[in-house]
């Protein structure tokens, strides 16, 4: 069998907002900037360039280098106490694993980040293969950048947002959506949708 599930992190895998709500709170305070929770909530799973466009609509590229360390360091100090995954996102790799399946990661984080992350909330075992913004402008192009390394012979992706549904249907694979993330409205169109990470496994299985 060479069958590959590729999933998104945040929001998918990882309860981000335990820790990222209070982290960009933070680092906006330093720049006289408040924020809503809404906000912040609707900046999980965009690029780097999408969240300061988002939050800022432009920054000064050394005031943006302070910016983006300054969040990163906040994050990392809270993911230590507060990350976690998804309640049945372990139950779900593991099936999928014993059942045969690859598992991969695309994100539109950067690897440092995704590395961080995977292992605080305990599943790094499970991605022996990354996909990150360095492999690609976009999400779709991450995707299909990630896709032509896997050389597999059917896939499917599972995610939260928009850019993951759109990212499946531009490299013409299935996708799950799941809708216990951070933007259920966004993923009606997806082949599948789940409302608990512990139904991925079955929905896979369903579709290749």
């Amino acid at each position: 069998m060479n069958k590959y599930v590729i999933f998104d992190i945040d929001g998918t895998l990882n309860q981000t907002a335990l820790y990222a709500l209070e982290a960009y709170k933070k680092a906006l305070k330093k720049r006289g900037r408040e924020v809503k929770d809404s906000e912040i909530i609707s900046c999980i799973g965009l690029s780097p360039a999408g969240i300061i466009e988002k939050l800022f609509h432009s920054l000064p590229d050394e005031e943006l280098k302070e910016w983006r360390k300054d969040i990163r360091d906040c994050e990392f100090e809270l993911m230590e106490k507060n990350a976690a995954a998804f309640p049945g996102v372990r139950e779900s790799l593991e099936k999928l694993q014993e059942a045969g399946y690859g598992l991969a990661i695309c994100s539109n984080a950067f690897p440092e980040h995704i590395e961080r992350v995977l292992e605080m909330i305990g599943v790094r075992q499970y991605f022996p293969i990354i996909g990150s913004l360095l492999m690609g402008g976009s999400k779709p192009e991450v995707l299909g950048a990630l896709l032509k390394k896997l050389g597999c012979e059917s896939a499917c992706m599972v995610g939260d947002r928009k850019f993951d549904i759109e990212a499946a249907r531009e490299n013409h694979i299935p996708v799950i959506g799941c809708a216990y993330g951070y933007a259920p409205d966004e993923i009606s169109s997806a082949d599948r949708v789940v409302r608990h990470a512990g139904e991925i496994a079955g929905a896979v299985m369903e579709l290749i």
